[in-house]
C-alpha cells in the first residue's frame, strides 16, 4: 500500500476539522451511562432458539422486559432499538447519530463492554 503525504494550509486548518467533527459523533459518558443505568434496571439479557437461513437451528440473543424480578416481555434487538429511540430520542437530536449511538450502547450493554466511566468499545459512530 503506497503512503501519501497530505499537506493542510493554515487557514483551512479549523475548516477541516470540523468538517471531520461534524462527521462522526462522539459519545458523551454520561449519556452512555444514562442509557446503561435504564438497561440494567429494566431488561435482562436472554438468547432464544431460532432457525438460520439454511435451516439449522441458533441462538439469538434477545432481552427480556421486566417489571421488577418479573418477565413482562421478550424482545428483540430490533425492538429495544425502537424502545429506546422513543425514550431517548431528545438526548441527541440526529435521528442518524440517535441510531447509531443506540445500537452500540445495546451491543457494548449485551456484551459488558460498557467501562464505569461510560466509554463504548467504539470511540465513535
Amino acid at each position: 500500500m503506497a503512503k501519501h503525504t497530505v499537506k493542510i494550509r493554515e487557514d483551512n486548518e479549523q475548516f477541516i476539522i470540523q468538517d471531520i467533527l461534524t462527521e462522526s459523533y462522539y459519545p458523551a459518558g454520561e449519556k452512555v451511562l444514562a442509557i446503561k443505568r435504564y438497561l440494567d434496571g429494566n431488561f435482562q439479557r436472554i438468547q432464544t432458539d431460532d432457525i438460520d437461513e439454511k435451516g439449522y437451528p441458533k441462538k439469538v440473543n434477545c432481552v427480556t422486559l421486566m417489571s421488577g424480578n418479573q418477565p413482562i416481555k421478550p424482545m428483540s434487538m430490533g425492538e429495544l432499538l425502537i424502545m429506546l429511540d422513543d425514550k431517548f430520542m431528545n438526548m441527541i437530536s440526529d435521528k442518524d447519530d440517535r441510531r447509531k449511538f443506540l445500537m452500540q450502547v445495546i451491543k457494548d450493554w449485551y456484551n459488558n463492554k460498557i467501562d464505569r466511566n461510560g466509554v463504548l468499545s467504539v470511540n465513535f459512530v
